[in-house]
């Protein structure tokens, strides 16, 4: 009997041994889970260039309920990004997304509410040319940012109450 109590307080020690070395290792698979799980800098980016590009083509289809959901998808992503990634190449990222962006973004909001054409084109060329300068300032000008001139996607509906048997 007095052996089974001897192997006890060794098999406790190993056990809580084990057990903080397993702890120690899961926190570290969970921070790489939460690593792997958050989107790179670049994966936000052409998220942005689908919510750009989509954006505008809504506009051109004067789908005014979409366009008005795409912008409120765009300044998420931004958001998004100045969250995530505020600063990157030693610039203050989030700085400058917004002292380039604010003054469009609000110009292309109050487009979208007044469903003005004209307005919305000026306002989605000045946040292309945002975009570009920011690229420029943060070292990445081969990334050139323009205006959409067609549509990439063929399996969405860009019209107003689309018919769905329609076909291109």
């Amino acid at each position: 009997m007095s052996k089974h109590f001897a192997f006890k307080p060794a098999f406790a020690v190993v056990l809580c041994a084990a057990t903080i070395v397993s702890l120690g290792n899961s926190s570290g698979a969970v921070a790489e889970d939460q690593d792997a799980a958050r989107p790179t800098l670049a994966d936000l980016m052409a998220l942005t260039q689908l919510r750009h590009y989509k954006l505008w083509y809504s506009e051109r289809m004067e789908n005014w309920k979409l366009v008005d959901y795409e912008f409120n998808q765009l300044v998420a992503t931004i958001d998004r990004i100045k969250k995530i990634y505020p600063e990157t190449h030693s610039l203050a990222q989030a700085n400058l997304i917004t002292e380039k962006t604010e003054p469009a973004m609000k110009e292309l909001r109050a487009a979208i509410q007044d469903k003005n054409n004209k307005r919305f084109e000026v306002a989605f060329n000045q946040i292309t040319d945002a975009c570009n300068q920011c690229h420029r300032a943060a070292d990445v000008d081969f990334i050139k940012v323009r205006v959409p001139w067609k549509s990439p996607y063929n399996n969405q509906m860009f019209t107003p109450n689309p018919d769905s048997r329609n076909r291109p």
